[in-house]
């Protein structure tokens, strides 16, 4: 009787080592990952290079920021978004069309992916994304007598302070 409530010890011991050694395993093999304010600052520094190739004369007209907002509708990952409105100058030495060109050959010799590019009557939509997953666009809409022009980045989902804890 002793063997057997020794047996029954060690084979629940030997369970319970083996059930925490996979969950120890499994969360020690999870790799970190980035957090919100690293998201939001490579994205502020995307954008920024965007504006940073345009004419020296555009006014840039910012957005809020958009830090935290769920992926989906769940409280798990979150993104980071900023946007920007292109204005030309009254000078006319460029027109609003010319950002599209500019930003598109901009992003393709940086080896950015295109995966929008689209055109209609009144609007054009090019959105590429990094080897890191973040994206960019511009967008431009035709309202008759002048375009409005958006410019977007935004992040890959990620956990707000990085890897997520044990679920």
């Amino acid at each position: 009787m002793a063997y057997r409530r020794v047996g029954a010890v060690l084979t629940a011991a030997i369970l319970i080592v083996f059930t925490t050694a996979g969950c120890l395993g499994k969360d020690s093999a999870m790799q970190p990952t980035e957090t919100l304010a690293q998201a939001a600052e490579r994205v502020e520094e995307i954008l920024q290079e965007a504006i940073a190739q345009l004419p020296s004369d555009a006014t840039i007209d910012r957005r809020p920021n958009l830090d935290g907002v769920p992926c989906d509708l769940s409280t798990g990952p979150v993104f980071s978004e900023r946007s920007a409105q292109v204005i030309p100058p009254v000078s006319g030495t460029w027109s609003e069309t010319d950002v599209l060109s500019i930003l598109s050959e901009f992003w393709e010799r940086k080896g950015y992916t295109a995966f929008i590019d689209e055109n209609s009557s009144n609007q054009h939509r090019y959105f590429v994304r990094t080897d890191d997953g973040y994206k960019l666009s511009v967008r431009t809409y035709d309202r008759g007598g002048h375009y409005d022009v958006r410019l977007g980045a935004s992040s890959p989902c990620v956990w707000e302070f990085g890897t997520p804890g044990p679920q």
